[in-house]
């Protein structure tokens, strides 16, 4: 079981909420790294990806989280190297994925369809599916998070042509992948994981388990 859990990190907004979850995130690196960015969006969503992870995994029964880091910058778990996660975050949720085989997630949220990126990153199938979907917005986000969740799922994030593979619905070339989707509050996610997984999406609780 592939597990993704999403968070509403506008609740960080609270002072308060945001100190006190400073003080729970397990992993200084991560906090160091919130208190690096300049605006108030940028280190609640940093926050909050760090917090639905450490949740994720606690859930999953991981107690040791001592990260450690593959040579593309990915982090796994230095003591349970069977447990896989992967995180993303954009406009105001922050998702991790917690599976026992290989994953990748994405989340974006839906704005305008970017014709120079679909030009960059989409095959000519994928720009002709796209321009048949009723909505061209949500068509390209949909395209864009199964593109970088398969990336993510492989571990070679853009090291790999997003021109090698296609992941028109229904027509991927995605070989022993598969695609778990769903809509958010006008967020676009995507989960891709092996073949024979089953994803379940949940929503991080509004009183996280105790660390």
């Amino acid at each position: 079981m592939t597990k993704c859990w999403y968070y509403d990190v506008d609740e960080l907004k609270s002072p308060e909420k945001f100190s006190e979850s400073m003080i729970r995130l397990p992993w200084e690196e991560r906090r160091d790294k919130v208190t690096r960015y300049r605006f108030g969006k940028d280190k609640r969503l940093c926050l909050g990806a760090g917090l639905v992870a450490s949740y994720a995994l606690r859930e999953f029964g991981v107690y040791d989280l001592t990260l450690d880091y593959s040579k593309e910058g990915k982090p796994f778990l230095a003591s349970a190297t069977d447990i896989y996660f992967n995180l993303s975050h954009s406009g105001k949720y922050a998702v991790c994925a917690v599976s026992g085989r290989p994953v990748g997630v994405d989340i974006e949220e839906i704005r305008s369809y970017e014709e120079d990126v679909a030009w960059l990153c989409f095959l000519r199938k994928e720009r002709d599916w796209a321009g048949r979907e009723e909505d061209l917005d949500k068509a390209f986000y949909r395209l864009w998070t199964r593109k970088e969740s398969y990336m993510k799922c492989l571990g070679q994030g853009f090291s790999l042509d997003p021109l090698s593979f296609s992941v028109v619905p229904g027509a991927e070339t995605c070989k022993g992948y598969r695609f778990w989707e769903t809509a958010i509050g006008g967020h676009q996610v995507c989960v891709c994981a092996l073949e024979g997984e089953e994803v379940l999406f949940c929503e991080y609780p509004a009183q996280p388990i105790p660390i």
